[in-house]
């Protein structure tokens, strides 16, 4: 990057540039993205030294605010604030364009090196949604396109079809309306359920598992499963565990898939 560059872009966050400068300078970073990607890394170094200005503080939460601000706080990052700022004032000797690309990288650097290093110093978070995901497995959920054909199974077929297509809304519709009249299907239980956990209705999805539970089908040790990943989805670690052991113990549905995700826990 030119040094013209490098002063036009201290004089824009300055705000030094006139009106018509400053129109072109718009323009410019509509246009080039070399231009565009040096000005970002020239503004978020800018607002980073400066302590008053967090400009990034939007978009994070509380704790990874917190996190960066005590890293750009810390002893050493001070120091280092104090040698580049001494060694920008010396533009007799250092040209300022150097200056401003090598503190440009050392922030990225920094930043960089923050998020890679950070797994090692914290505890191995449990990704509850990541586990529950490849658990559920919805993709791959029993299909009801084997049943013969007939109203009740057009039904049914019609609610895995909207299902797969992400369109839960009116899959619960189809599989709430099934379960009205029809109780003898264990899939149209955990469709539903899983319908109302995509939809954020834990409670539901977990009262719909009950009474699959406290069916007399064949299949309705099946409940036990789902409630296991619904629980974990949600946080609710121990309960996610007690159900998972019983389904070991039982040698229920998923057992061993239950013993690798209890392990995983």
């Amino acid at each position: 990057m030119k040094l013209e560059d490098d002063i036009l872009i201290e004089k824009f966050l300055r705000n030094e540039l006139s009106k018509d400068e400053k129109k072109a300078f718009l323009e410019r970073l509509e246009s080039d993205a070399d231009f565009r990607q040096h000005y970002l890394l020239e503004k978020q170094l800018s607002e980073s030294l400066n302590e008053e200005s967090w400009s990034f503080a939007d978009q994070i939460d509380d704790k990874e605010l917190n996190e960066y601000e005590a890293l750009f706080k810390s002893d050493e990052i001070q120091d280092l604030k104090a040698v580049i700022k001494k060694a920008s004032q010396k533009t007799n000797k250092v040209g300022r364009g150097k200056v401003i690309s090598f503190i440009s990288g050392f922030a990225a650097a920094v930043l960089i090196g923050f998020f890679l290093l950070k797994p090692m110093f914290e505890p191995n978070l449990l990704d509850a949604n990541g586990l529950y995901t490849e658990y559920a497995s919805l993709e791959n959920l029993p299909s009801f396109v084997e049943r013969g054909s007939n109203d009740s199974s057009d039904n049914l077929n019609e609610g895995e079809k909207l299902f797969k297509e992400k369109k839960f809304k009116e899959s619960l519709v189809v599989f709430t309306e099934y379960l009205k009249s029809n109780k003898e299907v264990s899939g149209a239980y955990i469709y539903a359920a899983l319908a109302e956990t995509e939809l954020k209705n834990d409670d539901n999805a977990i009262g719909i598992l009950n009474e699959l539970e406290s069916s007399d089908l064949i299949d309705a040790e099946k409940a036990y499963w789902y409630k296991a990943l619904i629980y974990l989805k949600n946080d609710k670690i121990d309960e996610s565990k007690e159900l998972l052991e019983k389904i070991i113990k039982n040698k229920f549905y998923k057992h061993k898939e239950a013993k690798e995700l209890l392990e995983k826990l």
